[in-house]
């Protein structure tokens, strides 16, 4: 009888598997986030009426942010989501005076924003999707909105069965 290649689910609780599920999803999307948009930089961020934090982040530009930073809402480009929740796709923020004065683009550079709302299944928002880079960027594909809404839909309902999953059974 030989080795299986794969551990049984058995030897691992529902909270294990959808952990280890949403890792490598999450993680998945956020390297097809980097290629699809061209920056360095991409992560998925919750957020409320108050704070912006990060769920998950690749950062291959050394912005310095990581998972578990959090930035006053307000300061955020995410922060748009709240009042208009489409795609958001800035080539140069520097130039836009919706965002050039926002203190985190002055913090970190950033120059070029592309992102998305996150919803759950329940049509709650959760918060976003986004990509960053220090240098302007250029959008030439004309499906980057819809694809980025793809990956953001996709984030979600991985999100939500990972909440389901740990909720509290009854008995």
């Amino acid at each position: 009888m030989s080795p299986t290649l794969f551990p049984q689910h058995s030897h691992l609780s529902g909270a294990e598997r959808s952990a280890i599920a949403e890792i490598e999803g999450t993680t998945n999307i956020l390297k097809l986030v980097l290629k699809f948009t061209a920056m360095p930089f991409a992560a998925i961020a919750k957020f409320d009426d108050n704070e912006w934090v990060i769920c998950s982040a690749l950062d291959r530009g050394d912005f310095g942010l990581e998972q578990g930073d959090a930035f006053p809402l307000e300061r955020t480009v995410c922060s748009e989501f709240l009042h208009s929740p489409e795609a958001l796709l800035v080539p140069s923020l520097e130039h836009d005076s919706r965002f050039a004065d926002r203190p985190i683009v002055n913090q970190l550079g950033i120059d070029s924003y592309a992102g998305v709302p996150i919803f759950l299944p329940n049509g709650q928002l959760y918060g976003a999707l986004c990509a960053l880079d220090t240098r302007e960027s250029y959008f030439d594909d004309p499906d980057l909105a819809e694809v980025l809404g793809l990956f953001a839909r996709l984030v979600g309902c991985i999100l939500y069965a990972c909440m389901e999953d740990q909720a509290p059974q009854s008995v």
